[in-house]
């Protein structure tokens, strides 16, 4: 992409549409999905899509197909990722409540 984007700068493209259209694409843009590497991260609220993801090379039906797909199934990562913390949270209540429960026991063995 890079190399192809040089080359169009160098035929003579206008800078306006190597800035609007063909953006260069920065090292920090190119990290790997920290969904995938660290799924119980804080902060991913604050993730943010690169540009590319969201250029209009598409037909318009396409493209709105294609993004309410991709923010259909971030939603859906996400909802999952509430429900393994809600389950996180029984659970600890409950090991919490056995833990007592058993110094209780203990206590009256005692």
């Amino acid at each position: 992409y890079q190399r192809a984007r040089s080359a169009m700068e160098r035929l003579g493209m206008d800078q306006q549409n190597l800035e609007n259209i063909y953006q260069e694409i920065l090292p920090e843009q190119l990290t790997v999905n920290k969904d995938v590497t660290e799924e119980n991260r804080f902060g991913q609220g604050s993730d943010k899509l690169a540009w590319f993801w969201r250029v209009d090379g598409a037909h318009k039906s396409q493209q709105h197909a294609w993004m309410d797909e991709f923010y259909r199934v971030n939603w859906l990562k996400a909802k999952a990722r509430w429900r393994r913390w809600e389950e996180e949270l029984t659970l600890t209540r409950h090991e919490m409540r056995w833990t007592i429960s058993w110094f209780h026991h203990q206590k009256s063995q005692w």
